[in-house]
This record gives C-alpha cells, sequence and structure tokens, in this order.
C-alpha cells in the first residue's frame, strides 16, 4: 500500500493557526482538494473542477478527452490516483468542494466559482510553497507506506491464543537473527526492456535439463523432444495473420494462445529455465496450489533456485488434503507420509515447546504468535490482572460517554472499534513483536527462500492476496507488487481462468438463501445442529463460539422475517428495488421521503437518486475526510440529526454498544421487537410510534417541494395510508440491518470457531475482500462500487400464487480483470527510469469471441501449435451424439430438469446407456469403447454437472456387474471418503465405487483396471493432463482417455451473481476500448459528446448502471436469453467443451466426443424418437447448443469473414478451433449411426 498522507503532514502544519470556526474541516481535506485542482490545472487548466472525480476511477477519460499527451502528463494522473483515490466518487468530491468553498480565501489556493467552472489561483494565501509540495507529490509515484515489526528478544513473552492470554519465555540462544529482506531498491538483474527469445537458445535450455535429470537420477522429462513438437507463430508487421517465427518476443504485454494440447507449460518451464540461466527473475502464475507444488518441486530437483508463493490461511486445508491423498494411496498410517511436498506446508511452531506449563494443547495454527509477541516485564498473572480491570474500566467508561452523546472512534456513522473484550479487539500494534525464531522458522521457510529465489511459483490468490511478511520487509505491500518489482518476466497460464478469478476477488458474492440443497445459510445452520448436538453443545463454552452461533441465529431469523415481507408484499419489493438495496439504500430512501432533500437544477431526479444509492464505499473502505451535508432546506438540521442516529443504528443495530441516548437507541430497541415478536399487529403499532416520533419536525405534505406535473398540494397531515405503507418500510429496513450487521459478524467470528465447529473453510467467501492497496491500480465498478444485496423472484408461483426467491449477497469493488492488463505498470519506476515486468499472457482459449469469462481483450500477438503431423492426427477428432429414449419414445433431457426430478432422470438415462440387452447386444457405452483403437487409451470420460451427480451416476453404474469393478468416481479432494458416496447421491444401494482424488487424477492410468472415470465437468476443464504409463523406456504418453460422454450439457447456474459480474466487467473492457457494435455506443463518442467531464462521468455511470439492472433482472436461463445473449452464452461453453475435450488429445492424438444428453441438439434428438411432430413439446423445436456453437465459428471459416474488430481474428480462429469446427459440422450432416438408441 502506497503513502497517501504523508506528502501532506508537513503542509497541514505550515497552515496553522486554523481558524476555530471551521474546526469540522480538516486541513488534510484542504490539502487534498487542492491536489485535485493542481492536478487539473495541469492537465486541463480550463476544465470545471467539479469533474476531477471522474480522471481518479481508473477508467481512460483523460486520454479520450485529449488531457494526457506526454509519459509525464501520465505520470502526474497515476500520482494522483494514488494519493487521492477515496474521491473518485462523485458525491464525496462535491461535498469535498462545498466545504472546501466555506474556508476563508486566504487559507485557500483556490477560488472556485459557486455556479461551476475552473478554479482560479488566489494571489497571495497562506503557505505559498503549497504548490511546490502539489508539483512535487504529483511527480512521483509515493513511496509505500511502512510499518516495522522488531524482532522479540530474550525473556518472558505473552500472546493471544484464542481469547486467553499465553506465555512463553524465549531463552537467549534462541533469539536468531532477522532473516534478511527483499531489497526494493536494486535494479533488475537485466537491463529493463524487450527480451526476445531465441527457440535456438530453448532448444539448449531443453538439452540442458535432460542432461541435469539424468546425471541427477532423476524421472525424465524428455523436454527436448517435447519442444521439437512445437511450433511458434508471430504476428506479421500489418497486423492481419501470423507467421512461423525463430524467436518469442517478449515486450511489455504479449498475449500467446495455443491450440488445446499444444505445449503451452512446456514452454513455460522451459522459459522459466532459460531466464534462471542468465539469472533473470521470473514470476510464474499457475491454476492451483497442486501445481505450484509440482513446478516448485521440479525447478528445486534440478538445483535451481525456486520458492513459492503461498498465503497461510489455507495452508492446514492444503496439508490436510496431501494426507487424504497420501491415505487414499495406502498410506493409512502417518508415519508414512513423507512426501517432500510437506517441506512447503509446514503447520509447526517451534515456539510452541516453549510454552508454559498451563498449555495443555498443542498450539492452534491459527494462534502462532509468529508477529504477534509481548514482551513482559512483570510475572504473567500481573498483565492478566490488569488487563481485566483495564478492560471493564474501560467499557464502563465508554458507555457512559456515549450516553452522554460523545462521539468516539470515528464518529457514529462510522465504523466504531471493537470494545476491549470484544472479539475484534486488536492488540497494541505499537508494542508488537516478532518470533525471534522465524528467520529458522520452517513454516516461514518459503518466504525466506523467495528473497534469493530466481523463480517464483505462485497462484492468483496467492499472489494478489498475500502481504510480505513484516519480517522481512517494512513496507506494506503485497507479493504482487513486489513481482512486479523484482521480475523481469511474468508468465501467467490459462490467463482466461486468471482474469476470471481476478473478476471474483473484486466482487466476492455470496448466495445466502435459495430453494433446495444449495441453500448457504441452510447448509450453515444444519452444520451448526448437528456440530452442537455431536458434543452435547459443549463447544458454547468458548466465548467465539457462543457468538458466532447467536449471530448466526440472528441471521436466520432476519432472513425468514425478510422473507416474510418480501413473499407476502409485492409493493414492498418494487420499493426496495430488489435488484439492488442496503441498509444504506433503504435509510436514504426513507430519509428522501420524510425529510426531502432539495431539488437540483443541474440533475434530473433518477441520475440523483442512483448517484445516492450505488456510491457506497464508506462500508467498503471507511470514512474520509469530508463535511456536513450542505444545509439547504429548512429541515435539514432534523434531517442531519437523523441522518448520524441511523449511521449509529447501522453500525449497531441491536444496540450491543450502546446506550447512545440518541434516536439509534429506539431504532435498536424496535429491531429486536421486530425480529422476535409473535404478535405482528402489536409490533407494528410500536413502529408507527416510532415513526410518529421521527417525523417529529418533518415538512407536512403541503410543504414539500412539488413533483413534475404537480401545480399545487393542499394536504397538512400525512394520511393512514402513507403511514402504514412508511412504518412497513422502516421495519424492512431495521430487519435488513440486524441482517447485514449479523452476517458481518458470522463471518468475521469464522476463523475463531472454524476448528471448533469444524466449518469448511471453502464456504467461507463473504469474508474475502479485495486489498485497499489495488484501489488505485484497478478501475472502480463501473456502476460505481455497490455492497448490498439482491432478491431473485423464482419463475414459477407457489402456494396462493405468492413467489419465492434466491437471496445474494455481493459486493464490487472493482474490475478485476484490468489488474491482469496492469501488469506491465505495476512494477515500473519513473525515479529510476525502469519499466515494468514483461508478462506473458498463455492460454489456449483466451480469445472467445463475445465471451463475457473468457475473452482477455489484449491482441494476441503470437500462437503456438502442435506439429503438421499432430495437428492431422487432432483433426481426426469424431463429435457425434449418442442420445437416449425413455419408454414412450421420448428423448432423455438432463439440463433443464426439474431439480426435484433431475437424479431420477440422471439414473434412467445412466442404465439405457450402460446397461447390455436382454439379448446380450452390447450397450452403447460398450460399443463406444470398442470403437477407440488404441488399447492404452481405451477409457471412458462420463462428465456431469457436480460431485453430487458423479455420486449418482457412480451409485447407478454400481449396480451393474459388467462396471462395478471398473468405474471410478472422482471425489474432491476435501471430500470425507468414510462417507458413503451412494448416501452422499441419496441412493438406496450398498453398493459402491472406488474413489479417485482430484489431486490424484494424472495418476488414473496406473489403476490398470479402472475403465470408466465420473467426474464434474468443471472439476476436469483445466489443469490435468491425464496421461498413458509407458510400457517401454522412451515410448510418447498421450492422452489416456480416447473418448468422453458428456451426460450433462453445461450450464452455470441461474442465480451465479458472477455471471453478471463477469459479464458487466466484459462490457466496459470492450466498451472503454472503442470495441464496435455495442448498443451504448462507444466511449470515445461518449467523451465527445460530454460537455465537460462530469457530465461524462455521469453519463458513463448512467450507461454502466443501466447493463448492471439489466444483467441482475434478467433470467440466465438458455431458452429464455436473447440472441446477442445466446452467442455470448455458447462462446462460454465452448471454451468449456474445448477445453475438456483437450485433455483428450494430449500428445496429438485424435479423440472421441458424445453428447448424450438431448438438451445439446433438441430438434436433433427430437427427430430419432417416436412422438408425433404436432405433438412435441416447445423445447424440442430448439436447434440447441450444438448448433450456436458451429455458428458462432462459422462467420471466421466463410471465404469472405467480413468486418471484424481485429483484422487477424479470421486467422486465429481457423488457427486455435479448426478441429472443433469441422467436427461439429460433421454432426450435422446426417443423423449418425447408433445416434437413437432404442427404448
Amino acid at each position: 500500500m502506497r503513502d497517501r498522507s504523508g506528502w501532506y503532514q508537513q503542509l497541514a502544519k505550515d497552515l496553522r493557526p486554523w481558524p476555530a470556526e471551521h474546526r469540522s474541516i480538516k486541513p488534510a481535506l484542504l490539502c487534498q482538494v487542492e491536489l485535485g485542482l493542481r492536478l487539473l490545472e495541469t492537465l486541463a487548466p480550463g476544465r470545471a473542477a467539479d469533474g476531477i472525480w471522474v480522471l481518479l476511477g481508473g477508467y481512460p477519460f483523460a486520454s479520450a478527452a485529449g488531457l494526457v499527451k506526454t509519459p509525464g502528463d501520465q505520470l502526474t494522473l497515476t500520482a494522483a490516483r494514488h494519493l487521492l483515490w477515496p474521491m473518485r466518487r462523485r458525491r464525496l468530491w462535491q461535498q469535498s468542494l462545498e466545504s472546501y468553498r466555506q474556508l476563508p480565501e486566504q487559507l485557500r489556493g483556490y477560488r472556485i466559482p459557486v455556479d461551476g467552472g475552473p478554479a482560479r489561483r488566489v494571489a497571495h494565501p497562506t503557505a505559498t510553497h503549497r504548490f511546490d509540495v502539489y508539483d512535487k507529490a504529483l511527480g512521483r509515484i509515493p513511496d509505500f507506506a511502512t510499518n516495522p515489526l522488531p524482532y522479540a528478544g530474550e525473556g518472558t513473552h505473552r500472546f493471544r491464543e484464542q481469547r486467553r492470554y499465553a506465555s512463553v519465555t524465549v531463552p537467549l540462544e534462541f533469539v536468531l537473527d532477522p532473516a534478511p529482506g527483499h531489497d526494493l531498491a536494486a535494479p533488475r538483474p537485466s537491463r529493463s526492456g524487450p527480451i526476445e527469445v531465441p527457440l535456438v537458445d530453448l532448444d539448449d535450455t531443453a538439452t540442458w535439463m535432460d542432461a541435469r535429470e539424468q546425471d541427477l537420477g532423476r524421472p525424465p522429462g524428455q523436454w527436448r523432444e517435447r519442444l521439437s513438437r512445437l511450433e511458434l507463430d508471430v504476428r506479421v508487421a500489418d497486423g492481419t495473420d501470423f507467421a512461423p517465427a525463430k524467436a518469442l518476443p517478449l515486450d511489455r504485454l504479449v498475449h500467446l494462445v495455443g491450440m488445446v494440447g499444444a505445449g503451452k507449460s512446456t514452454l513455460m518451464i522451459l522459459l522459466a529455465v532459460w531466464a534462471h540461466q542468465r539469472n533473470l527473475r521470473t514470476t510464474l502464475v499457475v491454476g492451483d496450489v497442486a501445481e505450484q507444488l509440482s513446478l516448485t518441486q521440479l525447478f528445486q530437483g534440478l538445483k535451481l533456485r525456486a520458492a513459492l508463493v503461498q498465503g497461510s490461511t489455507t495452508r492446514p486445508k492444503h496439508t490436510q488434503r496431501l494426507h487424504r491423498r497420501l491415505a487414499a494411496r495406502g498410506g493409512h498410517s502417518l508415519l508414512d507420509h513423507t512426501d517432500q511436498t510437506f517441506a512447503h506446508l509446514s503447520t509447526a511452531c517451534p515456539l510452541d515447546a516453549l510454552r508454559a506449563l498451563e498449555a495443555v494443547e498443542p498450539l492452534r495454527f491459527a494462534d502462532a504468535p509468529c508477529g504477534a509477541l509481548h514482551p513482559v516485564d512483570r510475572p504473567m498473572d500481573e498483565p492478566d490482572q490488569e488487563e481485566d480491570a483495564w478492560s471493564h474500566a474501560a467499557r464502563v467508561t465508554r458507555r457512559l460517554q456515549r450516553a452522554r452523546g460523545a462521539v468516539l472512534d470515528g464518529g457514529a456513522g462510522g465504523a466504531t472499534d471493537p470494545e476491549p473484550g470484544d472479539t475484534g479487539e486488536a492488540d497494541n500494534s505499537a508494542n508488537l513483536h516478532a518470533c525471534p525464531l522465524w528467520s529458522a522458522c520452517p513454516r516461514h521457510s518459503s518466504s525466506r527462500d523467495l528473497v534469493d529465489a530466481l523463480i517464483w511459483v505462485a497462484n492468483p490468490a496467492s499472489l494478489v492476496q498475500t502481504a510480505v511478511p513484516r519480517q522481512l520487509n517494512a513496507e506494506r505491500l503485497r507479493y504482487l507488487e513486489l513481482a512486479c518489482l523484482r521480475s523481469d518476466i511474468v508468465i501467467v497460464d490459462e490467463a482466461d481462468r486468471v482474469q476470471m478469478q481476478l473478476d471474483q476477488m473484486f466482487a466476492p458474492t455470496a448466495t445466502l438463501v435459495t430453494t433446495g440443497p444449495e441453500s448457504w445459510l441452510d447448509r450453515l445452520q444444519t452444520h451448526e445442529i448437528a456440530e452442537l448436538s455431536r458434543q452435547g453443545r459443549l463447544q458454547l463454552s468458548d466465548q467465539d463460539v457462543e457468538r458466532w452461533s447467536a449471530a448466526l441465529d440472528v441471521v436466520g431469523s432476519a432472513t425468514d422475517r425478510l422473507y416474510a415481507m418480501l413473499i407476502s408484499t409485492p409493493t414492498l419489493r418494487k420499493w426496495a428495488q430488489i435488484d439492488y438495496f442496503s441498509p444504506w439504500t433503504l435509510q436514504e430512501r426513507l430519509l428522501n421521503a420524510w425529510y426531502p432533500p432539495a431539488p437540483r437544477a443541474t440533475e434530473d431526479d433518477e441520475t440523483t437518486d442512483e448517484v445516492e444509492f450505488y456510491e457506497d464505499e464508506e462500508a467498503l473502505h471507511g470514512p474520509y475526510e469530508t463535511s456536513p451535508t450542505p444545509q439547504d432546506t429548512p429541515w435539514a438540521a432534523e434531517r442531519d440529526r437523523l441522518t448520524k442516529a441511523f449511521d449509529t443504528f447501522r453500525d449497531d443495530p441491536l444496540g450491543d454498544r450502546g446506550p447512545y441516548g440518541t434516536f439509534a437507541d429506539d431504532l435498536a430497541r424496535t429491531a429486536h421487537d421486530v425480529l422476535h415478536t409473535l404478535q405482528e399487529e402489536r409490533t407494528r403499532g410500536r413502529v408507527r410510534a416510532l415513526l410518529g416520533a421521527l417525523l417529529d419536525g418533518a415538512p407536512k405534505p403541503c410543504e414539500r417541494p412539488l413533483l413534475p406535473g404537480e401545480t399545487s398540494r393542499k394536504e397538512s397531515t400525512f394520511s393512514e395510508e402513507w403511514l402504514e405503507l412508511n412504518a412497513e418500510r422502516l421495519e424492512f429496513t431495521l430487519v435488513l440491518a440486524a441482517l447485514h450487521q449479523r452476517l458481518d459478524r458470522v463471518t468475521f467470528l469464522w476463523p475463531q470457531v472454524e476448528a471448533a465447529l469444524r466449518l469448511d473453510h471453502g464456504e467461507h467467501e463473504l469474508t474475502r475482500r479485495p486489498p485497499l492497496d489495488y484501489a488505485p491500480l484497478v478501475p472502480a465498478s463501473p456502476m460505481g462500487n455497490v455492497l448490498g444485496f439482491q432478491f431473485l423472484l423464482d419463475e414459477r408461483d407457489g402456494r396462493e400464487g405468492r413467489r419465492t426467491g434466491t437471496l445474494r449477497f455481493f459486493r464490487c469493488a472493482g474490475v478485476g480483470r484490468e489488474l491482469l492488463l496492469a501488469l506491465p505498470q505495476l512494477g515500473a519506476d519513473s525515479d529510476r527510469g525502469t519499466s515494468g515486468p514483461n508478462v506473458l499472457l498463455m492460454s489456449g482459449t483466451s480469445w472467445a469471441g463475445t465471451s463475457t469469462r473468457a475473452h482477455v481483450v489484449a491482441p494476441v500477438r503470437a500462437v503456438l501449435k502442435p506439429q503438421p503431423e499432430a495437428l492431422r492426427s487432432i483433426g481426426e477428432t469424431v463429435f457425434r451424439t449418442e442420445f437416449m429414449y425413455d419408454d414412450a419414445g421420448q428423448p432423455i433431457r438432463i439440463s433443464g430438469q426439474d431439480p426435484e426430478n433431475r437424479d431420477d432422470v440422471l439414473r434412467l438415462l445412466v442404465e439405457k446407456l450402460a446397461r447390455s440387452h436382454r439379448n446380450h447386444t452390447p450397450s452403447p457405452l460398450h460399443r463406444e469403447l470398442a470403437q477407440i483403437p488404441d488399447l492404452r487409451r481405451r477409457r471412458a470420460l462420463l462428465l456431469v454437472g457436480s460431485y453430487r451427480e458423479a455420486a449418482v451416476v457412480a451409485a447407478t453404474l454400481s449396480q451393474m456387474s459388467a462396471w462395478r469393478d471398473r468405474a471410478r468416481v472422482l471425489a474432491a479432494d476435501d471430500a470425507l471418503l468414510e462417507a458413503s458416496l451412494v448416501s452422499e447421491a441419496d441412493f438406496e444401494s450398498s453398493a459402491t465405487v472406488p474413489a479417485v482424488r482430484r489431486g490424484d487424477l494424472a495418476a488414473f492410468a496406473e489403476d490398470t483396471r479402472a475403465q470408466i472415470l465420473v467426474a464434474p465437468l468443471l472439476a476436469v476443464e483445466r489443469g490435468h493432463n491425464i496421461l498413458t504409463v509407458p510400457r517401454k523406456p522412451g515410448e510418447q504418453q498421450v492422452a489416456a482417455f480416447g473418448t468422453v460422454l458428456f451426460l450433462v450439457r453445461p450450464h452455470p447456474r441461474p442465480d451465479d451473481l458472477f455471471l453478471s459480474v463477469f459479464a458487466v466487467n466484459d462490457w466496459v473492457a470492450r466498451f472503454i476500448r472503442n470495441h464496435p457494435g455495442l448498443p451504448e455506443g462507444t466511449f470515445a463518442e461518449l467523451v465527445g459528446d460530454g460537455a465537460d467531464l462530469d457530465g461524462a462521468g455521469s453519463t458513463f455511470r448512467t450507461a454502466a448502471r443501466g447493463v448492471w439492472r439489466r444483467l441482475l433482472s434478467r433470467s440466465y436461463v438458455y431458452s429464455r436469453l436473447s440472441d446477442t445473449e445466446k452467442e455470448s452464452f455458447a462462446w462460454d461453453q465452448l471454451v468449456t467443451l474445448w477445453q475438456v475435450i483437450g485433455r483428450l488429445v494430449r500428445g496429438g492424438v485424435p479423440a472421441r466426443v458424445v453428447f448424450v444428453d438431448a438438451a445439446f441438439a433438441p430438434r436433433l434428438a427430437a427427430a430419432g424418437g417416436r412422438a408425433m411432430v404436432d405433438r412435441r413439446p416447445r423445447w424440442q423445436w430448439d436447434p440447441g447448443l450444438l448448433v450456436r456453437l458451429r455458428d458462432v465459428l462459422a462467420p471466421y471459416f466463410a471465404p469472405n469473414p467480413g468486418a471484424c474488430t481485429d483484422p487477424a481474428d479470421p486467422s486465429l480462429v481457423r488457427l486455435l478451433y479448426r478441429p472443433l469446427y469441422d467436427a461439429l459440422c460433421e454432426i450435422e450432416d446426417s443423423p449418425s449411426e447408433g445416434r437413437r438408441s432404442a427404448p
């Protein structure tokens, strides 16, 4: 994180004495506003001051408007974004300007016209050197903020173990020298600039690797042979095509795509070793921890300086996964688990052995005091007693101060610090010390190795989220920033998947409640009850568990109350705007109805509402220097008082830290009443009484501003209907505030109770917030950063015509995919005159037409492809359909089935597919396996939609003697296999099939009896090369599976909010790059049409919010999508299918692909059935996904492809997808033999 306050500290002192009458406006605000004004004065002197917020949001308004003309201008803008990023919010910038105008002119450096226009300098202001300070701040990227952590010395120390203090005594011999840290000022080993990698040099590297492995007695990687199977094409000079090349150019950002199975992993490894031989540092970004560990072992096995970047929070989980995989291989005793990978996953704490005698259990992983030791100079019993006394006294004092109206810890509207003794209490950070054994601790060996390593191996989450340990560096930065500062080359494997992961990191979402077994809250409550019952609620003796359980109870009851109101009251759903609502937005709607703000002549009502409701960054990033709302109406003071009370209530909706001596206490008491009442009518009466008190001082109807179309209003009192309507809305707001705050407590306390209640760390999505370090680097969400809930109505009516729905929570804090494209700029340092790293993005499917998930907008500059012979073999891939029919002759469709019937229909399909007929004729599955000519590859991969469906299919196969010993089912690495997979599938049988852990998938071919693998499609989509076992030395390994059968057409969950996040991020990525064909036009047109920056920014936000609301409200069911959305859907599924098929063409061999679900081609499936044409259901007239896949590719294979966004697109598509297109065309020629299986 860069230091954004150090630059003005001295200037703020120089502005003293500060006028007492303006003490509510801080000197920091003046400095920040004037820095923004100086930015505009530098780039565009004639522009109005109210548009500066537009330049700070990360979008290219300045470039599109012609304001950035030189690298110096770009540096100025970048520095301003680092220092002023919270002011990218329009409302905050305008409020800050209003506060700035209130200051005396001699204190200000600029004069700003009240009616708008450019700012002008004041002739002789106080502290005239301020402009030099501003120019210096805008002339360089700010330094990193620092937070040094001293090491603990000899003696007794205490640390927090769960909620108690524990002690440890460190002898002198255990006080080690600190580990050396990263030198951020050291130059890179290479000169900055482009790097060219000759293929002949890579051949020399491959030869060296083969010899090195032979010398060290390691298994041969056959690197030179693997390299010989690759061909590289680069874009020609005119940019219209690709031609063979003898070198790979690495210059800033290079987007390389390759056919699936073309050898991208081989190229990545060879590049890393090639760079190591030249003393260049390389960072590899791979898919997951398992791949990280494998690559690190490979490099270290070659005696190269390599280390992995890993976070600490999930290490126990990955350690447990490895133990489970080893146990599945037969290592039932932990003493047999000696895999070298454990060296990177150590959970040991050497300090644990030095703890005092009161320690009766090993120290929990999360409690290790790696950087949280407090030196103690007195006997250990004294600090605890003093702490308890101080905590009690402090709590009493704070409560008395609040009762007297004092504002503590940031004010009523901000997030207050937890009281001492609360779970959220942070230890005194000024007295924290690092463990003296840190420099030798096995837990942190990878962090220390990274200092000198020339190859860093990371995954997206570890690179983006993990902070550099304070034990190494005092600077506060994340490993992504450090990697870009120190690396010469950054290689991102599967760039399209990384793009999606970044989008998810910056917009975490969760489905709280939905119909069926996938409801997060229902599963969590069921798990909690089971765990508490298992130990007779013994866990509740832990205060953290008790508080977590109590918070979860409130979440459950508030959700139930919320659902009752939303289901029964359509008008309430309309008022709340259920596609996005939060306690803050509802509060603003209530206050606007009770105490209307003054009309703004410059904005229409809709725009004003949108600004108020969307810009909710306070909840994301905390408060910022600003001033109270201007007094623009007679009732503004009363509204301001209620606003503060509501802000306090939102922070503490159940009054845990009260009383406050304001309406916040009444709101909290009423919230308790609403949540627990059994007498709704009486409670509504008490809500009405509270509403009456809140309206005391509100303008009467006749005193309010007239609405558009009104000429007069005579009512002097509120109608009964109006009061009842607002009481209902107030009640809803109270419930939502309680839900929001308690949900936050559930996620906050999760790590403390995770072990005690055996919670799944993977269920902990709500706590994943993007680090603030990236706020200046990642553009804000185009519709404004939003945080709140969505209630998505079900399509079907329930009882009495009422409709339930899905409740989701989301937090959009930026366009994550833009971080991927900004990596070359992230490591640039103008002070040292160095550029950032050269970044190579690689994937087989990162060019994907109109796909909103996979398509990377960076132009493709290189293509990797197999040798012509292998390409011809892959071209022999066969696609065909093998539809199953029920006894009535109707095609069996899985996708689109009612969830209640889906498992039964899936069992029927498997019965038809795999069971031999009574006349002993082979089943369709037997016949398909017999079509595979290569006996080494005579295996079938059966793909379904989830692990649960895989268990259903496996259980069905287990009932058939032909497959019982030959079938296997894929299980997640975290699955508890002691629980029967059959019971998980709810199948009435005791028979099971052996399970294969996902982490062991690569070794599947070593099981000589296994011929069938049932797996979820997304679990095998990427990252696993399942190859044959060589039968003799030197034999080439090829794909182990000869055929894949898609039992289910892939389709994302319709209620997956990430679909909307991907879509809006894809829209804005294309829009700001002026891609043609978007309904909203182009970004250049928008900026050109805007009268000023503020107008252009507001128009952009309005357009983005329109797109966002449309995406939130659409029904993401294939049959209901528009033609444009169906095209994007087809590209999304094309990527998924082609990646899976890529598992079957490894080694340049053909694949057999069979589509079994009738939903792939309903019209074709219906043609093979016995049903009368006039009696076919509607879905059977749809041509289906297979036809769509062919149709989206067809234009690029036409003799005249027409206009494309990039002139090289047709050539690119032909290189990447020709085998897929040819195979799809074959399906449509005529029904294949065996396409219709007899019912």
